[in-house]
């Protein structure tokens, strides 16, 4: 049975409205008609169903005696527990925002099941569960392909999500619009039945051990998506430049969508230093804010220079407010004609570190050497990346893959592998993969970090 055949007979036992209810719908949906941004287009091809679904949806949020009969209907209760770790989408989701699906298939005694949608011209997330009387774990990576795919799009799946629980894909779509379909492709495997992971020795601290991940079953669904959703977005135009940290930035425009705001920042031909990093939020002029995106991109690159262009924030679109106003409290700058961090590995020692950041040294072992350095935990105790994903030999242009980074809290010895703790730090360590060297470079992601006394401000609309 599908999702939509699930409200129908949800409906149909509900035929009978009690006489406190009497007449909740017609005011529920004559309130629907007055907010624009709160009503769902009908579907063509079903009218009637898409109805009382809004019927259906506007009936729960609005009426406590309605709510907590269908109490044991878990359809919005369990669609507001998997994005609750988003305000976007649960605003999103409070909002009615959503594509209901409810196509499933069955394969080796595992079912898939892809229940709704939350798309807009920029991002699409994909809910789906997983069950399976077999295997009591299971886990899928998720795979998306499409009409003319040359890339331009980023995605992520979840994991760790109990069996019968909303699992998620999001798909970033960040030069280019979401399209018309896409297929979704998911390969399940179970964590329990992995192979035994290749011998590693003792002494290498490199080598990730690689589990090999047995398909159970692949399931591929052809989604298509409702034209009123990926209509919905505008840009905001603004233009405004202001000076931050003795550099000129121009704040161009700003994208604002259901599931997220970007801004776009534009770098003077003259500054001497590239963005990097900001700590910003959004504002109206109710005092709500909106925050930088805690999962999924937080910010794109220039494409005109070496920094970020673009930020990512949480969505005010179903806000109330009219007026809205960026903040910036923090900025991270990479000096446009600084040097690379050299590093001489055997004396334990560094040149030209980011601001803040200490060398705590190095460690040699067969694998190569593992480095560790500590650094200031960002606000919120939030921990960031220093380096780039590589590393060159004795200062030569060859670049060399840094293959994984381990970040945790407090102070490491590399040497010991003891811990200290330290309020208001973190380690971060990674190795330098089959290098033996004296010295390396690498490429830091800051050079110096800002800081104005205030806020700096700058209205969007």
């Amino acid at each position: 049975m599908s999702r939509n055949e699930e409200y129908l007979a949800l409906l149909a036992e509900l035929e009978h409205t009690p006489s406190p209810l009497e007449g909740t719908a017609e005011r529920a949906l004559a309130r629907a008609r007055a907010g624009r941004k709160r009503r769902l287009a009908a579907y063509c091809s079903a009218a009637g169903v898409a109805a009382c679904f809004l019927a259906f949806i506007l009936l729960v949020n609005l009426s406590v005696p309605f709510a907590r009969a269908c109490g044991s209907v878990p359809v919005l209760r369990e669609l507001a527990k998997a994005v609750a770790w988003s305000p976007s989408l649960s605003a999103a989701v409070e909002n009615e925002y959503v594509q209901p699906i409810g196509e499933s298939r069955t394969a080796n005694g595992i079912t898939a099941s892809v229940e709704y949608l939350i798309v807009d011209r920029k991002q699409v997330n994909i809910f789906y569960t997983l069950h399976s009387e077999e295997h009591p774990r299971l886990e899928a990576d998720g795979r998306i392909a499409m009409a003319g795919d040359d890339g331009g799009y980023s995605s992520s799946s979840s994991y760790g999500v109990p069996n019968g629980e909303l699992r998620s894909v999001r798909v970033d779509f960040v030069e280019r619009d979401v399209p018309d379909a896409l297929e979704l492709t998911l390969s399940v495997w179970s964590p329990e039945e992995e192979r035994e992971p290749t011998a590693v020795s003792v002494d290498d601290a490199f080598e990730q051990p690689e589990h090999a991940q047995t398909v159970l079953a692949e399931f591929t669904f052809s989604l298509t998506f409702d034209p009123y959703f990926t209509a919905q977005g505008e840009h905001i135009p603004v233009n405004t430049a202001f000076t931050l940290g003795g550099q000129t930035l121009t704040l161009t425009e700003a994208e604002l969508y259901p599931t997220h705001l970007r801004i776009r920042l534009e770098d003077d031909g003259d500054n001497t230093a590239w963005l990097t990093g900001l700590e910003l939020y959004l504002e109206n002029e109710h005092g709500e804010r909106f925050c930088a995106s805690a999962n999924g991109i937080s910010a794109s690159g220039d494409p005109d220079g070496e920094g970020y262009g673009t930020f990512w924030l949480d969505s005010p679109f179903f806000s109330q407010g009219k007026h809205l106003t960026l903040h910036i409290t923090r900025a991270k700058w990479r000096e446009k004609a600084a040097p690379m961090t050299r590093l001489n590995l055997r004396e334990g020692s560094a040149e030209h570190l980011p601001d803040g950041i200490r060398f705590l040294g190095a460690a040699e072992r067969p694998g190569g050497w593992l480095v560790s350095f500590a650094a200031p935990l960002e606000a919120e105790n939030r921990i960031y990346s220093l380096f780039d994903g590589a590393f060159y030999p004795d200062g030569s242009s060859i670049r060399q893959d840094i293959t994984r980074f381990s970040s945790t809290y407090g102070i490491l010895n590399p040497a010991t592998g003891n811990w200290t703790e330290a309020e208001g730090m973190f380690t971060e360590e990674f190795p330098l993969s089959g290098f033996h060297g004296d010295t390396v470079c690498l490429e830091p992601l800051f050079d110096y970090v800002t800081q104005p006394e205030t806020p700096l401000s700058v209205p969007i609309k």
